[in-house]
């Protein structure tokens, strides 16, 4: 048994947010209908680069797996009678519009609750569905930005957004942690509930010892690269042919790295000898170690450190951490065959059951691949599905797609 098999999710979800939040939960075993818009391919799917020869968009691809999908327009009454029809079988509906949009469009919470009193209902936004901010448009850059992430990250001249849209992760990991909350408390109280998340929230959770240095001790954090603003060595130091990560911030790992060093008589020097004496000294420290290291390539410098049993680590590019023998161990790419795009490599499920192989079997679906399937499951014949296609209410990608490979 699959650890969500039986849960059944209606997601209205876009771009990167809701999208990863479903498909997690897909991975889990929960069946997800992906409610799509009739029309062009818009949001994810229109954003480069394309898998080769087709429409197919990798950012939905790397997002969407273990997913159907439907083309419907909820702004035709007949189409949001089609939505509330899936509604009243689910357990779970999910949302990321600006707030207000659900409702306006008439399958928000109140909607939803109408057609399945105990129905579960996610709404993940910027600032959140109440609050002065909530009415604004907004993004994961704005999330980090207000959420305090991009004021501790960069360099003292310049703050840098986070390399992903980690707001949208995060903000998906909580929506489906509060997914999995509110399932328990409904098999308890036979009631469901509408789960709000904030992204700026979510950054604000993430700040790490910021907020309680702040709070009690008065002490406002500066922007210091990569370095920790606490501890030390705990930055990103530089060899003859690249860059190393190292964390040698206790007096163990001090210790052990002063010897690999050849100068086991720095780890009791006052200036080093403890964290608070680091920190102090901290470029005099770190100027000592990147003079060290400019004589050793990355490779001489993570073999050195590991063998002295120091936490040190090579900054891996995308090609390396594909081909790595740890991600081959770890299932951490894995392979699908795309109805239109052929065979496709995608992130795996970092979550390990002891199960089972916690991985959805469905690949990420085309644009209304799933539209007649679903239609028919609910109790529409084919001349509905037909004449729904004709008067708009539904997309044809299915049709279209079946027509052209027939």
């Amino acid at each position: 048994m699959r650890i969500l098999e039986g849960v059944k999710i209606v997601d209205l979800s876009r771009i990167y947010t809701g999208p990863f939040c479903t498909q997690i939960l897909a991975d889990m075993g929960a069946e997800v209908i992906k409610i799509e818009d009739t029309g062009p391919n818009a949001n994810e799917r229109s954003w480069p680069p394309f898998a080769p020869g087709t429409e197919e968009s990798t950012y939905f691809i790397g997002l969407n797996r273990g997913k159907k999908s439907i083309e419907l327009n909820l702004k035709e009454a007949q189409g949001r009678e089609i939505f509330y029809k899936l509604v009243a079988g689910a357990d779970i509906v999910i949302e990321n519009f600006a707030p207000g949009v659900a409702d306006k469009l008439s399958v928000g919470y109140e909607d939803c609750k109408k057609i399945k009193p105990d129905i579960i209902y996610l709404s993940i936004s910027t600032f959140g569905q109440y609050g002065p901010l909530s009415k604004l448009p907004g993004y994961d850059m704005l999330a980090q930005a207000m959420g305090g992430l991009m004021s501790i990250t960069g360099y003292p001249e310049m703050p840098l957004r986070v390399g992903s849209s980690i707001g949208d992760v995060i903000g998906g990991l909580y929506g489906g942690l509060g997914i999995l909350g509110a399932l328990n408390y409904r098999n308890k109280t036979g009631e469901g509930q509408h789960i709000d998340v904030s992204l700026v929230d979510c950054i604000f959770t993430c700040l790490e010892n910021s907020v309680p240095a702040y709070t009690i001790c008065g002490q406002e954090p500066k922007r210091q690269g990569s370095r920790h603003p606490n501890g030390g060595p705990y930055d990103v130091y530089k060899c003859k042919d690249g860059f190393v990560c190292v964390v040698a911030s206790n007096e163990k790992l001090w210790g052990n790295m002063c010897k690999a060093m050849g100068v086991p008589e720095m780890a009791t020097n006052p200036k080093f000898n403890s964290n608070a004496a680091r920190m102090q000294n901290v470029e005099e420290m770190t100027d000592f170690i990147n003079n060290w290291m400019k004589d050793y390539t990355v490779e001489e410098v993570v073999d050195i450190l590991r063998e002295a049993r120091v936490a040190v680590a090579p900054i891996l590019e995308v090609p390396k951490i594909c081909e790595s023998e740890n991600t081959k161990a770890r299932n951490m790419l894995v392979e699908y065959e795309h109805a239109t795009a052929g065979k496709i490599k995608l992130t795996g499920n970092p979550i390990k059951f002891g199960a089972y192989d916690a991985l959805a079997e469905l690949p990420p679906p085309f644009k209304g691949q799933h539209t007649k399937e679903i239609l028919l499951g609910i109790g529409f014949s084919e001349q509905e599905i037909s004449e729904m296609v004709e008067q708009g209410v539904i997309g044809d990608g299915f049709i279209t797609r079946a027509k052209k490979g027939s």
